[in-house]
């Protein structure tokens, strides 16, 4: 791939983290700049007289999508890595519920939680309530969550898709997406045009200069071509020979112990993928840390086949598996089973650490002081203060020299 997802996130990590800001600063001024920063503006989608919202949101996926398509298509992004990582899983009724609200919620403020953010940073107050308004329920529903978890985390379907729901490839997914938008870009401007408001008549001594329909059309007509123009581009990469996956190999499968896996969560989280392999309400009360909830039996609905062989995969299982399964002997990259399972990340990590060993055994006392850290980190507990250097008592404070003089 011409620019890997791992690019800016695993040695460059720093630059990173350089190019996130510097696009949320232009981010955030195209917002601005486009009206976003305003609660009129942004209201007036809801009564049809001002549809830019929508036409800048909608145009901004879909120019974005079928970018991806072609890239893809070319050989140049790996797409389904891409929505691997970057799409959340589906919950139905949590996600409707929550749609209500969220629509609800930014037709009474006139603000999402982005736009809200713009605003408050233009001296906007009324911004900056809003985004206070999305502070406060974001506190109340970590208080009240313990009461609708279960609710929360109903109608799981996973990493759900549409082009896989309909069969039909990512490119002509793209397509077809692209024309409903152009209509319905066509079909906001008639709305706008019966529903807009009348602009203020001129006054004394001035003339209403009204733009030609001409130089109304020839934007939007570039535009529309451009989008046209790369979805068709995005179909003619169907034709493109295809290059058959890597074949896996079985001795890519191997065994992890629990301080190795938290070693490399600890240096390199970037180039691992945990999947806990136990059912779904085991693995939401504990869990490794940014591991999936993928139950045995879902396994096979990744497409581990043809995912993308940059990052290792590690398998938990609730016990120590003596083999891996059959959809993870497929993945082309390397495979990692937890030794002793859950279990014994359970006792490494997250029970109660053991005394520290005698500190004449740099090897285990290192190891110790590893394993308290990990412990400390993930549960949050205070850490156990280190074993005393032999020959001193533990806690007794080295005794000052004297010294004379001004000293």
């Amino acid at each position: 791939m011409l620019f890997p997802l791992t690019s800016l996130v695993a040695e460059h990590r720093e630059l990173g983290l350089v190019v996130a800001v510097a696009l949320g600063f232009g981010f955030g001024f195209v917002l601005e700049r486009a009206g976003f920063g305003r609660s009129t503006k942004l209201a007036a989608q809801f009564y049809f007289y001002d549809m830019t919202v929508f036409k800048v949101m909608f145009g901004a996926i879909v120019t974005t999508m079928v970018g991806l398509a072609v890239f893809s298509g070319l050989g140049l992004a790996d797409l389904k890595a891409i929505q691997e990582s970057g799409a959340s899983e589906t919950f139905v009724w949590p996600m409707l519920v929550g749609g209500l609200l969220l629509g609800a919620g930014f037709i009474v403020s006139g603000y999402c939680p982005g736009t809200s953010l713009v605003a408050a940073s233009s001296g906007n107050i009324d911004g900056m309530v809003a985004f206070g308004g999305v502070m406060v329920g974001t506190l109340v529903f970590d208080w009240i969550f313990p009461w609708v978890h279960d609710f929360h985390m109903s109608g799981a379907l996973g990493q759900v898709f549409l082009h896989d729901l309909l069969g039909i490839p990512q490119a002509v997914m793209a397509a077809g997406v692209t024309v409903m938008a152009l209509s319905l870009f066509l079909g906001a401007d008639k709305v706008e045009a019966m529903l807009a408001r009348k602009p203020p008549a001129p006054a004394d001594g001035e003339t209403a200069v009204a733009p030609t329909v001409r130089d109304a059309l020839r934007p939007r007509r570039l535009v529309f071509a451009i989008l046209l123009g790369v979805a068709v581009l995005g179909l003619g990469t169907l034709a493109l020979p295809a290059t058959p996956p890597a074949s896996p190999s079985r001795a890519r499968v191997a065994w992890i112990a629990a301080p190795t896996l938290a070693q490399r969560l600890l240096d390199q989280p970037w180039q691992v993928r945990v999947l806990d392999l136990r059912d779904a309400k085991a693995c939401e009360e504990q869990r490794v840390p940014g591991s999936e909830c993928t139950p045995l039996a879902t396994l096979d609905k990744l497409g581990l086949a043809t995912a993308p062989a940059d990052r290792e995969l590690v398998l938990v299982a609730g016990d120590a598996l003596k083999k891996a399964p059959a959809a993870a002997r497929a993945f082309p990259g390397r495979v990692w089973l937890l030794q002793g399972g859950f279990p014994a990340w359970k006792a490494f990590a997250l029970d109660k650490p053991p005394a520290a060993p005698d500190a004449s055994d740099a090897k285990a006392l290192n190891a110790w002081k590893f394993q308290v850290a990990v412990n400390s980190a993930v549960t949050g507990a205070k850490p156990a203060p280190p074993p005393a250097a032999s020959g001193s008592p533990a806690g007794a404070a080295p005794k000052k020299k004297k010294k004379g003089g001004c000293s």
